[in-house]
């Protein structure tokens, strides 16, 4: 009986949450070109004014408010204010694409630097008078092998 009991208001929990979710989402309809219902979860053509809203539990349609009407006859609809989006992430993706570029560049003339700085130096290790140099000419090596290839 513990078990059953439990089951039930688990199921009745379950239950307030799913219908709770059902009833923030909007149910979208509208007459087809063929004369028939077509139901959605977003208007048509994104476009709230071309759609009645269903309301689930009283399974009524209202049709669209004037305030939406109004919303959509001022400039800068859904998609051109996505067009605009698009267009200031895009100016902004050529920024960030001109900075590497930049960065490229003077990594790569740090790197002809490098280069010279560790053939220099290969060199005076090579005609030094010190008891290690057959360390500094290994470690120049290295130095031009990094930097020059």
């Amino acid at each position: 009986m513990h078990i059953t009991r439990f089951a039930q208001v688990a199921l009745l929990i379950s239950g307030m949450f799913i219908s709770a979710s059902f009833a923030t989402a909007q149910v979208y309809t509208w007459k087809g070109q063929n004369g028939s219902n077509n139901y959605s979860d977003v208007p048509l053509n994104l476009k709230p004014n071309n759609s009645g809203v269903v309301n689930i539990r009283t399974r009524t349609v209202t049709q669209p408010t004037i305030a939406h009407a109004q919303q959509e006859a001022e400039p800068g609809s859904l998609a051109d204010k996505q067009k605009q989006l698009n267009d200031a992430i895009s100016a902004e993706n050529k920024k960030v694409e001109e900075q590497n570029k930049k960065v490229e560049e003077q990594n790569r003339q740090q790197k002809v630097e490098n280069c010279k700085i560790a053939r220099m130096n290969r060199q005076f290790a090579e005609t030094a008078r010190i008891g290690n140099r057959e360390a500094f000419i290994a470690r120049y090596d290295a130095d031009v092998a990094k930097f020059c290839n």
